[in-house]
């Protein structure tokens, strides 16, 4: 299913066997790899050899616009590698010029429209006019250069997260964890900062939660997008007679509507549940709840 929905960003996904590559490519706007199972290697620069960086299982990279990246599936078994991309147009992709040369040696083109053109189909390459020119030297040169140490600080790894109860409804009984990763997100904690500020065009935190808990129902502005990374967690839209209740599986995905009201639970007898958020914008996002847990948290002296 692709949501064609605009949400202000964009998330896709890679699935990848062992020893399958990602050719080096850049995009226009900024894209963050969530790796929730496998194992790879990210490299970087117009050939690949500016450095490289393993990614592990539960770890975030958030990558530089306008810098060449490719990836290979490093581990023993098939991985998902999601991609999380800024805005509702990206602006299309470029291609290092190292790739497409490789390409137009088996035969296969881009056209000026993005299309493949297939030689053994056409009969013959498409013409100087219609190709897709390369990027060229002098831009490529202007390209700013990443070290390794750059691109290990915008890594942000599982165990490093900085869980916290971190919303309001927490003093009002509820318990949930929430663990930023990039960009203001929806933790109110006075004292979680995100691993990468810099704007993406959205947030991205992590959200955890024992068996038998749970948030209380809430809602934002934005648009927002749950991805379980876990066995099992409970995602209840709505309250009242109109209540649903999605359960979502290991890399299931929801897009939850803005301003609809929304809860999280691990069920009861599961394991723990763990889950990336993603919402849409630079901003601090505010999560509204319902009255008697606004009270509840006054009655406890946070407001």
């Amino acid at each position: 299913i692709n949501l064609q929905e605009p949400h202000g960003f964009n998330i896709g996904a890679a699935g990848m066997y062992p020893g399958i590559t990602n050719n080096l490519h850049l995009h226009f706007t900024s894209e963050t790899f969530i790796a929730p199972t496998g194992a790879y290697t990210l490299r970087w620069g117009v050939r690949g050899d500016e450095g490289e960086l393993p990614l592990e299982a539960g770890d975030i990279a958030v990558m530089p616009t306008w810098l060449f990246r490719g990836f290979t599936a490093a581990g023993e078994q098939f991985g998902l590698l999601f991609a999380v991309l800024g805005g509702d147009d990206t602006g299309g992709i470029i291609w290092s010029p190292e790739v497409l040369k490789r390409a137009r040696e088996t035969g296969l083109w881009l056209n000026r429209e993005n299309e493949v053109v297939d030689e053994r189909v056409t009969g013959a390459p498409p013409s100087d006019e219609e190709t897709l020119p390369l990027m060229p030297d002098a831009e490529i040169a202007a390209l700013k250069r990443w070290s390794a140490v750059q691109m290990r600080a915008r890594v942000i790894k599982k165990n490093a997260l900085d869980y916290r109860a971190a919303t309001l409804d927490t003093a009002a009984g509820f318990q949930w964890q929430i663990a930023p990763a990039v960009g203001n997100g929806l933790s109110q904690h006075r004292d979680h900062t995100a691993a990468v500020l810099e704007p993406q065009a959205f947030s991205i935190e992590w959200l955890r939660i024992e068996p038998g808990q749970g948030s209380a129902p809430f809602s934002v502005a934005e648009k927002m997008v749950v991805i379980n990374l876990s066995p099992l967690l409970e995602v209840e839209l709505n309250t009242g007679t109109d209540r649903v209740v999605c359960s979502l599986g290991f890399e299931d995905m929801i897009s939850i509507p803005s301003h609809a009201m929304r809860s999280f639970r691990s069920p009861a007898g599961a394991v723990t549940s763990e889950a990336v958020m993603v919402l849409a914008g630079d901003h601090v996002k505010r999560p509204v709840f319902q009255p008697a847990v606004v009270a509840e948290a006054r009655a406890n002296d946070i407001t």
